[in-house]
């Protein structure tokens, strides 16, 4: 894989089904609980991920802010330019983690920056905060009912390991699937803890007991698709992410990436240009970078002998802002190919 592609706006397919995802439930507060810890220790210059970026702030960023922000998550080296820049007293993460997976993994190993709190919203990080992050017990993690209170514990769980604190983020799950053995909620994230373990056949049977209570449920098959993948099941992996784009919303971007991956996988070539064209159209809408779908858009019309519109994407990622000395040989490398091997340009 070349290194435009390796730099893809998700991280890896397991780290993207790896994270779970935050449903909406019956949980303690708001993201802005974080924001509160953050103003409560006096960090005033903080960076936030875009999609928190409006919840935490109270207004919605520019396309400018949220396009740099999102290119600091998924790549750490351009986030260590922006902190250089800015000098962050702290940095809040909410969300899906897969929005900011790699930025996560950075700062959990990073000596200047340490895990202030971790709850079911999210981490927030300080600057060369001297004392180690220990989480509270899970039998003293607030919920606002009994029904909540697994559904907390299983979100936090992955946000705790996320940061590096496997043993705690182990005991959150257990006592989540020990309170609510019949939540297909609970069961996708043990399953997606297990996948981010590399634990494939693991995170499978844990999918499926998700999909035995709820058969729709999204969590539950976005990781089995990955999970699929990762024991090289690939037809199997794209038929289940094919149940998956049915159950999620149509303007995922997540499940969008992880259905055209998985369908280029199992060489369904249509379905992954269905996908990514309608990731390059919502990546434009919400002014998010769109350079490396349209890099996978552009090779995924190559493969289909399609020359012209393979190299309007390739030459349209090419002028995307931002780029790499690396990524810019890497995307004329692209096109020299498809201008040498696909052929008749009037097509």
């Amino acid at each position: 894989m070349s290194r435009v592609l390796a730099s893809i706006v998700l991280a890896s397919l397991a780290a993207m089904a790896g994270c779970g995802r935050v449903e909406q439930a019956p949980q303690v507060g708001s993201p802005s609980i974080l924001a509160d810890e953050a103003r409560e220790r006096g960090l005033k210059n903080l960076f936030v991920n875009p999609s928190a970026q409006a919840v935490v702030a109270g207004a919605q960023p520019s396309d400018a802010d949220a396009s740099l922000a999102a290119t600091a998550c998924r790549n750490p080296s351009e986030w260590r330019k922006l902190d250089r820049d800015r000098r962050f007293d702290g940095v809040l993460l909410t969300g899906s983690l897969a929005e900011f997976q790699p930025l996560l993994n950075h700062l959990a190993e990073s000596p200047d920056f340490r895990v202030t709190l971790v709850n079911h919203w999210g981490v927030l990080f300080t600057r060369q905060r001297p004392e180690p992050y220990n989480p509270p017990s899970p039998e003293k993690v607030e919920a606002d009912s009994a029904e909540a209170r697994p559904v907390i514990l299983s979100q936090t769980a992955l946000f705790l390991d996320g940061v590096g604190l496997r043993r705690e983020a182990t005991a959150y799950m257990e006592a989540a699937l020990q309170a609510a053995p019949d939540d297909p909620t609970v069961h996708a994230r043990a399953a997606a803890l297990a996948l981010s373990r590399g634990r494939n056949r693991e995170a499978i049977e844990r999918s499926d007991a998700a999909l035995k209570i709820d058969p729709s449920h999204a969590g539950a098959l976005e990781v089995k698709a990955s999970a699929l993948a990762g024991v090289g099941a690939a037809t199997l992996a794209w038929q289940t992410a094919e149940r998956l784009l049915n159950a999620a919303s149509p303007d995922d971007m997540h499940v969008l990436y992880l259905h055209a991956r998985l369908a280029n996988a199992a060489a369904a070539y249509t379905r992954e240009q269905d996908s990514l064209e309608r990731l390059v159209k919502l990546a434009e809408a919400r002014g998010l970078p769109a350079g490396d779908y349209r890099v996978y858009l552009g090779q995924c019309y190559a493969r289909q002998g399609l020359a012209r519109p393979a190299l309007e994407q390739l030459e349209l990622a090419a002028k995307s802002p931002g780029l790499s000395e690396d990524q810019q040989a890497d995307i004329a490398t692209a096109i020299q190919t498809v201008r040498k091997h696909v052929g008749d340009l009037s097509r």
